[in-house]
């Protein structure tokens, strides 16, 4: 068979070095039994890099070893003729991970497949792997001793992953809007403290840690919502912190690095949901004070009233991350924490399938086909992952947490940060990873 060459090379996207193979950001690569594969390090941007293989998740560093079957290293990784290679054959371990020996985070999956010489029958005798939880890397075959059977993993299934510890925030709060791009980069925006003027304060997320940077010019608290990216994001709705009262209508737009004034809405409101872009936004339920079915969509200019709610509701998991057209809804507070959820198509709300737990002012993210939601009074830790069928309980929140901000870019890649634990407002992030799989058990003839 073939020698495939693989170049690495370093880089930081934003949110610390990364592994980037020909090219491609924490690439997946998929084997075959027959080939060997180089992992090439001669590129200067490698020094103090090694990588190395391993059967666990970002090896070492997820307290696992280096796996040392079929591989051989050569040179100083930085330096001409520096590599890693591993020789694949029918007894290598099907889910291998690659990452640095000296940092945490720069790697991704190197899978093992079949070929058409390598059929199920040739494997007889390798080890297959003994977990006693499900597994999430696509393609893996293991036995799940909790349950006494085999699996394997496949895609199209709900998220399944786990939440993972961020940087904090500089203040703590809750009821804070959120935009972005999920754990990699992600703005929260206004919020109350207790006391503290944070209405209008702004923090900035790179994957890493929060940094301040320009405030509003209108103080948020009580859950405003947002949509968008960090460099093209939109603040619409909240309540003004005391002695000032009543519901916002003023939207602001952010623009990577400042803040300009967008359309109003028609109706101005608290505890409000929100989805979509900053030229695409969706607006839906709140308090105005009184508990309100309103929904405006913005065009990048003005706010426009569209089909109301079935049911008046406040205090919704939005879906950050999805499209105007393709939102959904979940929970809310009518006059209790609800199970309910609902899906937006652009042009009417329909009914889905309820959430496992009753829950109001908890994180959502993905669309009405893939989505999670986490959190919710009195401090829920619970989460759930939907696949466009029904709603799975998965990992929890390390905090639980209500009223927090949400950035979420996917069902697969979203950020929880600060909220209240009565109480206190907290500063803890959270960052949500998983893969849209299926955990299917096998069966023998």
């Amino acid at each position: 068979m073939a020698t495939i060459n693989i170049v690495v090379t370093v880089a930081n996207p934003g949110s610390g070095n990364r592994y980037y193979l020909d090219g491609v950001l924490q690439a997946t690569i998929s084997a075959i039994p027959g080939n060997t594969y180089k992992f090439d390090q001669a590129d200067g941007t490698n020094s103090g890099h090694p990588l190395r293989l391993s059967i666990t998740s970002n090896g070492t560093h997820g307290g696992g070893s280096a796996y040392t079957d079929g591989v051989t290293t050569s040179g100083t990784p930085g330096s001409g003729g520096a590599y890693t290679q591993i020789v694949v054959d029918a007894t290598t371990v099907q889910t291998l991970y690659y990452y640095c020996t000296n940092h945490s985070g720069m790697g991704g999956s190197f899978n093992v497949g079949s070929s058409s010489t390598v059929q199920l029958q040739d494997r007889k005798g390798f080890d297959v792997q003994n977990f006693s939880a499900d597994q999430t890397s696509v393609g893996q075959i293991y036995y799940n001793s909790a349950s006494g059977t085999f699996k394997g993993v496949v895609t199209g299934g709900a998220p399944i992953g786990s939440w993972s510890s961020g940087g904090n925030l500089n203040t703590g709060r809750k009821d804070a809007a959120g935009f972005g791009e999920g754990y990699t980069a992600s703005i929260a925006a206004g919020g109350y403290s207790g006391g503290g003027a944070t209405g209008a304060q702004v923090e900035s997320y790179n994957g890493t840690s929060w940094t301040e940077t320009t405030e509003m010019s209108t103080q948020r608290g009580w859950t405003n919502s947002g949509a968008g990216t960090t460099t093209a994001g939109l603040i619409f709705g909240g309540q003004p912190l005391p002695p000032a009262s009543g519901q916002l209508t003023a939207t602001e737009e952010w623009g990577g690095s400042s803040w300009t004034n967008g359309g109003n809405l028609n109706q101005g409101r608290s505890m409000v949901g929100g989805a979509g872009t900053q030229t695409a936004a969706l607006c839906y339920g709140g308090l105005t004070p009184s508990v309100t079915v309103n929904t405006e969509e913005y065009n990048g200019t003005a706010w426009t009233e569209v089909n109301n709610l079935p049911v008046a509701n406040a205090g919704i998991t939005s879906s950050r991350g999805s499209a105007q057209t393709n939102a959904f809804a979940a929970g809310g507070y009518s006059p209790a924490p609800t199970t309910g959820v609902i899906f937006y198509d652009g042009t009417n709300w329909t009914a889905g399938p309820s959430l496992n737990t009753g829950r109001s002012n908890a994180m959502g993210a993905g669309t009405s086909s893939l989505g999670i939601v986490a959190g919710g009074p009195p401090a829920l830790a619970n989460t759930e992952a939907f696949d466009g069928t029904s709603w799975t309980e998965v990992a929890d929140l390390a905090t639980g947490r209500t009223a927090a901000g949400t950035g979420g870019k996917s069902s697969t890649n979203a950020l929880v940060f600060g909220g209240e634990n009565p109480p206190g407002y907290l500063t803890a992030t959270e960052e949500w990873a998983a893969a849209d799989i299926q955990v299917k058990t096998l069966t023998t003839s």
